[in-house]
């Protein structure tokens, strides 16, 4: 991810800082933490490794599942993607590579033989109705799949389970680092024009809106919501949403060169954000004709699409208006942020565990005190992680 690059690179010239940007990724990552701690106790319509034992549940956690799905993902990468030329310019095309192979790379390795299997055998102990494995066992025959798959073994996530989990986000990024960098080598006279820009207009977000919208749509075709795939064999995908984040990366480069973000009018974000505010309280609150909400759900491709592109454009207006100050707290959070999506999983799990018979407020009521538990908790050992020696290097 490329959430730590501009804070560390900038943290001493606060003049050059898009502080705005460093507070809007301490809250998506907050945002990241809290739709995984409702996994748990909502209608996810995906796997979680944590079943709770009171069988708590929170209907509407579905709404606040697919708007958030709709958005904060493709923000994150429009944001990474906006820093991705001025690493390059200033590094040069082996030492920008050479520096995603260590923030990204080191990541992907740490979770895809130590992190993320401990939570899938976690899952096997705890929830799977399989016959008892040891742990080595588990990790040799059904992580990675040596011996073939076992006479009789189910799995929920397929077979082999080895998977990245949530850090497929750092996946498609270390890709894109790579492909960035062939681009900006093979093509190095290619220049974006950057005299005389242009603040973007509202035409531009709904052209966005249109596009993204109708690749979305044909992707959904064969590849429906919430089905992920390996491309190439290795490059975990929900391929219905590729289209965005591909399109909303590409935006943040460009934008980074056209300084967009600094130069968007703010009547213009604002509108954006209203409506796609007012698409999100549809979903929420369905005040609709049942007809309507049918016509929205049949069609949610195009609605997700519009409704993302308006929520991403009008968040980065509204943070860079309101909220582009920061404080010691807000500093020490946004150096924080790319390990706290890291290490988050696992935290969010002990900490469901923890409160697993525990009955607080109903299901809302826990929801709300996990949350806030795994959201502190996270941060902490944030804090603590990167204090190791050499860490800060790659986090």
């Amino acid at each position: 991810m490329n959430l730590e690059s501009h804070t560390r690179s900038n943290i001493k010239s606060n003049k050059n800082r898009l502080v705005y940007l460093d507070n809007l990724k301490v809250f998506l990552i907050i945002l990241v933490i809290v739709h995984h701690v409702g996994q748990a106790y909502g209608p996810t319509g995906g796997f979680w490794p944590y079943q709770s034992s009171l069988h708590e549940s929170v209907p509407w956690l579905g709404r606040f599942f697919r708007v958030n799905a709709a958005f904060f993902m493709g923000l994150l990468f429009m944001i990474s993607g906006y820093f991705f030329p001025v690493s390059f310019d200033r590094k040069g095309d082996w030492l920008f590579l050479r520096d995603k192979l260590v923030r990204y790379g080191i990541p992907l390795l740490f979770a895809g033989v130590i992190m993320v299997p401990l939570i899938a055998y976690f899952y096997h102990v705890n929830y799977s109705s399989n016959f008892s494995l040891g742990y080595w066992e588990y990790f040799t025959r059904i992580w990675f799949g040596i011996g073939g798959k076992p006479e009789g073994f189910s799995s929920p996530i397929g077979f082999p389970e080895f998977s990245f989990a949530h850090l497929w986000f750092v996946e498609h990024l270390l890709v894109y680092a790579v492909l960035y960098c062939i681009f900006r080598t093979v093509f190095k006279n290619f220049t974006l024009k950057t005299t005389n820009n242009k603040a973007p207009r509202f035409a531009m977000i709904l052209i966005m809106g249109t596009l993204i919208a109708a690749t979305t749509f044909i992707a959904k075709i064969w590849f429906p919501i919430d089905k992920w795939v390996k491309i190439l064999g290795f490059i975990q995908s929900e391929v219905v949403h590729l289209p965005q984040y591909i399109a909303l990366f590409a935006t943040g480069i460009i934008a980074s060169r056209k300084q967009w973000f600094q130069m968007m009018d703010k009547k213009v974000g604002f509108t954006s954000l209203a409506l796609g505010m007012i698409m999100a309280g549809i979903v929420y609150v369905r005040p609709l004709p049942e007809t309507a909400m049918k016509c929205i759900e049949h069609n949610w491709a195009i609605y997700d699409s519009f409704m993302a592109v308006f929520i991403c454009w009008g968040l980065v207006v509204l943070f860079r208006e309101l909220f582009n100050s920061s404080g010691t707290f807000m500093q020490r959070l946004a150096a924080n942020s790319y390990a706290a999506y890291i290490v988050h999983v696992p935290m969010v799990i002990v900490v469901q565990y923890m409160f697993d018979k525990v009955v607080i407020g109903g299901a809302l009521g826990k929801f709300i005190i996990v949350s806030i538990t795994s959201v502190v908790l996270t941060y902490a050992l944030s804090v603590v992680i990167r204090k190791i020696p050499y860490v800060t290097k790659v986090l």
